[in-house]
């Protein structure tokens, strides 16, 4: 099946030229299926707020799911560039815990220099935080939400890095798992990281509530696991494009940042070349597995988070 999307959101353009299905509301209230809700509270810089929502909506329409796709943005933090595209196309986090959602994405955020008191919103950030876990099947945080949700419910602080964990790095896959997560994902994938700081397996060790999935000794953990699912922790970004990495890399560069370059990501090193996309597929099928165990556990009525006990998912 596919999204249902307003059809003025610029994103839309994009999506319809490379295909990804989409369907209209009118014809979507036809069709007697629920669509599943999924949030998507986007942090990212104004400059790259609609790449994102282009990226993400790509990575959920592939799926043979309806779902319908809601931008959210705080109800008093306002956006210095982007409000008036927020005011359009987004809705309030007071709206969305009104309505209800059945799966949540957690965007990263440009703030990996500034103490997690100090950031604008994060009052209003923690107490979404706090009821997406009570009321929300499962929520994926991605990037600096995952550093973010890791401090304020669980005390674990991110390291920080002298040498940025930039590029393309290839990660072992933990298929002795049996996570319904990596389901049709190869042994090791190549997955894009972009960060300052992290979180590293030492530092949940001993907590039961976590399991890493995917990871990469130099880099650390990418894919964990808490609450049984409930909580999906992503420090890479298996969501960018094949130029994001080239683009923040020469934006440092020429605004004279001390930035290292990345790693396996230019061909032989030479920054004028194409870099090649290779850790596209295997993202896709992460995403499509988590919409697959969102649809399978949440309950019918989207105020709740969990299915019946007894109940069972028709396909």
């Amino acid at each position: 099946m596919a999204l249902i999307i307003d059809k003025k959101l610029p994103a839309f353009a994009y999506l319809k030229r490379e295909q990804v299905a989409e369907i209209s509301t009118e014809r979507a209230e036809k069709q007697d299926i629920r669509p599943l809700e999924i949030g998507i509270l986007n942090l990212m810089p104004g400059v790259v707020v609609e790449r994102t929502e282009i990226q993400l909506l790509r990575l959920l329409g592939n799926t043979p799911l309806q779902i319908r796709p809601t931008f959210i943005y705080f109800d008093t933090h306002k956006s210095n560039s982007k409000q008036d595209h927020f005011d359009a196309f987004y809705r309030t986090i007071a709206q969305v815990m009104e309505s209800g959602l059945d799966g949540l994405i957690i965007t990263g955020a440009n703030l990996e220099y500034s103490a997690f008191e100090d950031v604008y919103y994060w009052k209003e950030l923690t107490k979404f935080f706090d009821w997406a876990g009570k009321n929300i099947t499962s929520t994926i945080f991605s990037c600096w939400a995952t550093h973010a949700k890791l401090y304020h419910q669980y005390g674990i602080k991110p390291h920080a890095y002298k040498k940025k964990k930039f590029g393309i790095f290839l990660h072992q896959v933990h298929r002795e798992t049996e996570s319904p997560f990596l389901a049709g994902m190869d042994d090791e994938v190549l997955i894009p990281h972009s960060r300052w700081r992290g979180i590293e397996r030492k530092d949940l060790k001993g907590k039961k509530d976590f399991e890493i999935l995917i990871e990469n000794k130099e880099v650390g953990p990418h894919l964990i696991v808490g609450r049984k699912g409930r909580e999906i922790y992503v420090q890479g970004h298996p969501e960018y494009d094949r130029s994001d990495i080239a683009e923040e890399y020469f934006r440092d560069k020429a605004g004279g940042i001390a930035i290292n370059r990345p790693e396996n990501y230019f061909p032989k090193g030479n920054e004028k070349k194409t870099p090649l996309k290779n850790w596209g597929a295997n993202g896709q099928v992460f995403y499509s597995n988590w919409i697959n165990w969102v649809y399978q556990t949440t309950n019918v009525d989207v105020k709740k988070p969990l299915m019946d006990r007894g109940s069972t998912r028709n396909a």
